[in-house]
Order: structure tokens, then sequence, then C-alpha cells
């Protein structure tokens, strides 16, 4: 029989269907030199972060949003061990998970959201609308707080309370071993809550840009406060810029830019650099 790759529990078909997908739609979004590098990274850590097949587990943790319980799974999720740590009592992992997160996030900022997270780039894929709101900025903090309630919930309940209703675990994990293993999975009491929640996450993302990241991600709480002591830094060179706010009008994240360019949501994408005439802003290592 000649392999065709149309076995829904085939990882080859797991992985080359939504690739090739996402590099359809993506090549025809993503336009300037940045950007065509930044969709070659999404598509190589979207890859990488269903390899597990291939390497198997390997211990570590993404520097991103990415369930560790979806089939195929390399590493795991940064708010799974924050969960663990404090459903299990296992004190030791907050000591590496802040030492990976820190190490990452002291050198590139949140630019993990940008240029590895396979959320971001499901999110660049939706293309959600721009919009302007005082609920915006009002709902922006919201990202913090379910940060700072996931230790004491998991704590007192002794449970990873967060993944029981996470949407990211329900589309990366959830409905693909329901989708591979329809009879193998066993339904609790937060299966429809879940699920309500990813139809909530796709209606966020297409009524706004990186709507996700701007208002819900834990992980993306976690990195923000990194960018303003990163070695990596947007650099604005005010003498060159023209006041155009061409940087401002593609910011998938709405910064104030060029002004906020040391912004805790600012996800280091690059698009503000690619469209800038002047070349008043630029990527630069400050050492």
């Amino acid at each position: 029989m000649i392999c065709n790759l149309n076995c829904v529990a085939c990882p080859l078909a797991y992985l080359c269907i939504p690739l090739a997908i996402g590099a359809f739609i993506a090549l025809k979004r993503y336009r300037g030199g940045l950007q065509k590098k930044r969709l070659a990274s999404q598509l190589s850590f979207l890859l990488i972060s269903n390899a597990a097949f291939v390497f198997g587990a390997t211990g570590l943790i993404y520097t991103y949003f990415y369930c560790w319980e979806s089939p195929y799974a390399l590493m795991a999720c940064p708010i799974g061990v924050l969960e663990h740590a404090f459903a299990d009592r296992s004190w030791y992992l907050l000591v590496y998970l802040a030492g990976l997160i820190g190490f990452a996030c002291i050198i590139f900022g949140r630019a993990a959201c940008g240029w590895a997270c396979p959320i971001g780039f499901l999110q660049d894929l939706t293309k959600g609308r721009r919009i302007k709101s005082k609920l915006d900025s009002k709902m922006r903090p919201l990202k913090y707080a379910i940060l700072l309630a996931i230790p004491p919930v998991c704590y007192l309940t002794e449970k990873l309370a967060y993944t029981d209703i996470c949407p990211i675990g329900g589309l990366t994990a959830t409905l693909p071993y329901l989708a591979m293993e329809p009879n193998g999975y066993t339904f609790t009491v937060f299966f429809i809550p879940k699920m309500i929640n990813v139809v909530g996450f796709f209606i966020l993302i297409f009524l706004m840009t990186r709507g996700w990241c701007r208002h819900l991600c834990p992980v993306g709480a976690m990195m923000a406060q990194f960018n303003k002591i990163s070695l990596l830094q947007l650099k604005y060179y005010e003498e060159k810029c023209i006041k155009c706010f061409k940087c401002a009008a593609v910011c998938p994240m709405q910064i104030n830019m060029p002004y906020d360019n040391r912004s805790g949501e600012c996800i280091r994408c690059g698009k503000c650099i690619d469209i800038c005439p002047t070349n008043a802003l630029a990527f630069e290592f400050r050492w």
C-alpha cells in the first residue's frame, strides 16, 4: 500500500496539512524582508512544536504558549509548569521556569510572541480587525490578573485549574486527540466550558489583531516586562522620523508607535521596521 498521508493519526499528515495551508495563506500577507524571515521562523517553530514523534519528550519548556498535552508536542507549556509547581507543591519547578523564561526574555524580550509562538502565528493568519476602543486599553491588564490568579487557585484546589478550561489546550490538545482517538477520550465536566472558550478565542482573534496576546495570554504577561530591559531593543531614531505614523498603522498590538517602542505589549514583529520609509526604526542589541 502506498502512503498518501490521509490517515488522521499519521504525524506527517498532522504536520503537513496545517503547514501547507499556513504557508500558502501567509506568503500573501508577509511583506518585507523581516516579515519573510519571521514567517520562516514561525513555520519552523510550528514544526518543532509538533515534532515529539521524532525527538520524544525533551523535558524543556516552551518560551511561548503551547499545550504540552497536544499530540506530538515536544515540550512543556510554561503555564502547565507553573500549575504543577503549586498544585503538586513541586517548588523546584519555579526555579527552572523562572530561569528558562528569564534567560530567553532578558535577551529577546517578548519576541517569542512574534517569531515563535504557533498561537501568535494563527492570529497573524486570521488577520483580525484594527479597532479603536477605550475598552481595549482597559482590558489589557486582564492577562496579568489571569497570571496572578493561577498559582493560588492551583494551590488551593490541587488541580491544574487553568488547563481544565484553557482554550489553547482545547485547540491544540483536546480537539486533535478527539480526532485521532474518538473512542479513547474521557469527557469531563470541563469539556463544554473549554469548548466555549475555544469558540470565544476565535471570536476574539477575528474581532481584533492579536486579541489573545493583548488581553488573555498569561505567558505574554510573564514576558512583557522584560521588554524594557532586554538586550534586543526596538530602536527609534527620532532625527530620521518624518512623523508619517505608518508604523502605528501596521502595529498588530496597536501600540503608540513610534514613541512607545519599549512597551511591554511589543511583540518585536518588525512590521514597523519594514514599513518605515526613512529607516527610523531598527532592531538593535544593547550589550
